[in-house]
């Protein structure tokens, strides 16, 4: 629809708006009542804000024959309508001009002799002021009427004054009074907008949730959380059974809205320290006396064998509700265990009690959670069932254990490793372990079975190469003490015995060295199907003794000694039978692991 087009009520259009029950309709209606002739679509679409709604009813008026577009120039019969209505309004000026108030409106006349009853030309509207029988009143004679005679000329009376606005006549009042009556039944135009600001009430509402969660955010981040920091002491402290000190307190927003409590760590500075503790608190609940913390986040914390033993106590307190703040969980991020000095780092854990309230044991895994622990505590300490798959216990080490399983139980002096089953270079370790600290020196003590032990693996985990092939088995009890772990293992003393199968020696040709006599022989390999003897470890060597080496006619035994350096010393004791003779030869051993040198005597 063109939105500069114009409508105008046609004369059934306005007998419509006098007549309410004609158009039935109310949107209809209304949009009837607008038409004025003056304004465009577009303007009656402003007025009611709905253009769809005033476009389907100008459609419904025009097709009723109730309204009509406004052309450029004016038919013959609105031209027509207009010049009566101009003297309709000029007439009843002049009669309110002319008729004193209290005249009568018509003087009866007596009808003229002189011939037939004027005709009167005036307009319909003008019908209640013609006369007929009788003379014209003097006011008319403008709008005289042919006869057989003419009228006798009139003096011209003189022009009357202006009339004053508050003495009208009285029949001006009753027409001013009709259109006033009929003026009623228009509705005023509809307003969109205007010059006062209004707010509706779902906007009013966010306006003031939004106002108050800024004074909330202004609050949590201003609020001097310094003031609190013997308080946060002094129940962190308790949790964690033992004096602790805190550098700051202060609030954050991201990722979540939280409390930072900056550099935790015990009165001595040694069984715990943590980088960084994020309270997430229950906004309100701060307004009680007994704050609910949603998550205690720990982030690189390290914790002693003695701290970790308190730690379920005192979650069970932070959970239990018993203490001054509630808590219903804890996560630890990049936590180190530090047993005696020999750590355990990268684990994370996150704690939360049950349905019922209760804790149970405390799960602890490493960050690719190749390593499992489950922590129970018991009188004087915990035990921790440990369970690992692909582990390495550093980034740089060269040992990766396939799988690991074990029970550590920890008595507040000691940590001793119970049914350790270890699968690593294609083999198992099997035994107990114990670790223990005395007067500041920590020491190890084992007692291990080894079995199936792919021995080329374990020499390239050793820094030997890969030179030496075989299946090892073999026995182990050993113990050391030092002034701290780098120096423990090779203060090392024990003893065993072991068993090699199927395998080789490389570097060690033992039937080149018979050969060529007391010529130095490097390189080379000899192959056995089986090779055993005893071991004695000492801290500065390793003797292997009472060896015994076998491989088709070839025979061999002696003594080798490795010391702690990887070089070698001793001799074997060779025996070759042929098919007519035995040969036999001493055949010293020197240089090392990786370039052994062998050279026959007589």
């Amino acid at each position: 629809m063109d939105v500069n087009l114009i409508y105008v009520k046609t004369a059934s259009g306005e007998e419509a708006v006098r007549q309410r029950t004609r158009v039935v309709q109310r949107n209809t209606r209304m949009v009837l009542i607008l038409v004025d002739g003056t304004s465009t679509v577009a303007d009656l679409c402003q007025k009611t804000g709905n253009a769809q709604l005033v476009e389907a009813a100008l459609q419904d008026l025009e097709r009723d024959g109730l309204i009509a577009p406004k052309l450029e120039q004016d038919s013959v019969w609105e031209q027509s309508r207009k010049l009566a209505e101009e003297i309709k309004a000029a007439a009843v000026t002049r009669l309110s001009r002319e008729i004193p108030k209290e005249a009568p409106l018509v003087t009866p006349q007596v009808v003229s002799a002189q011939g037939p009853e004027p005709f009167s030309i005036a307009p319909a509207s003008m019908a209640p002021f013609s006369t007929f029988g009788g003379k014209m009143p003097q006011s008319m004679a403008p709008f005289s009427t042919f006869g057989d005679a003419p009228p006798a000329p009139q003096p011209v009376a003189p022009p009357a004054p202006p009339p004053k606005p508050e003495k009208t006549g009285w029949l001006a009042g009753l027409l001013a009074g009709l259109r006033k009556r009929d003026d009623s039944t228009t509705v005023a135009p509809i307003q969109r907008g205007g010059d006062k600001t209004y707010i509706s009430l779902p906007l009013a509402v966010a306006l003031g949730v939004t106002g108050i969660v800024v004074l909330l955010v202004l609050l949590f981040l201003l609020y001097p959380y310094d003031s609190h920091k013997p308080q946060i002491e002094a129940t962190l402290s308790r949790l964690a059974g033992q004096p602790l000190r805190i550098a700051s307190v202060q609030a954050e927003l991201t990722p979540k809205p939280g409390i930072i409590v900056a550099s935790v760590t015990s009165g001595d500075g040694g069984d715990i320290h943590a980088a960084r503790v994020r309270l997430v608190p229950e906004i309100f609940s701060l307004l009680g006396s007994n704050p609910v913390f949603s998550l205690v986040e720990i982030d690189g914390a390290r914790l002693s064998a003695k701290a970790l033993a308190a730690v379920p106590k005192g979650l069970a307190e932070a959970f239990g509700g018993s203490a001054a703040v509630s808590v219903k969980g804890v996560r630890f991020n990049e936590l180190t265990v530090d047993f005696i000095g020999l750590p355990v780092s990268n684990l994370q854990s996150e704690i939360r009690p049950d349905d019922k309230g209760s804790l149970g044991p405390l799960a602890f895994h490493s960050a690719d959670r190749s390593l499992k622990a489950s922590l129970k505590a018991q009188p004087g300490g915990f035990v921790v069932d440990i369970e690992a798959l692909a582990w390495q216990p550093a980034a740089e080490s060269r040992f990766r254990f396939d799988s690991l399983q074990g029970q550590l139980v920890w008595d507040g002096r000691q940590a001793v490793v119970r049914s350790l089953d270890a699968r690593i270079f294609d083999g198992a370790i099997l035994g107990t372990l114990t670790f223990d600290l005395q007067s500041g020196q920590p020491g190890i003590a084992g007692d291990l079975s080894i079995k199936h032990m792919n021995v080329q693996r374990l020499a390239d985990g050793l820094g030997f190469g890969r030179q030496y092939e075989g299946e090892l088995a073999g026995s182990l009890r050993f113990g050391a003490r030092a002034a701290n772990w780098a120096t423990l293992l090779p203060s090392a003393t024990g003893e065993g015995t072991f068993a090699m199968s199927r395998g080789a020696l490389g570097g060690f040709d033992l039937v080149e060295a018979v050969r060529r006599g007391r010529t130095p022989v490097r390189g080379g390999t000899t192959r056995y199907e089986q090779l055993g003897g005893n071991l004695k470890i000492t801290p500065e060597t390793i003797r292997f003794s009472e060896l015994s080496l076998s491989s088709g006619l070839l025979r061999a035994g002696g003594t080798i000694d490795l010391s702690r350096d990887a070089s070698l010393s001793g001799r074997f004791d060779v025996e070759m039978r042929g098919s007519a003779n035995v040969v036999r030869m001493p055949v010293s051993v020197s240089g090392d692991l990786k370039t052994p040198v062998l050279q026959g005597g007589r």
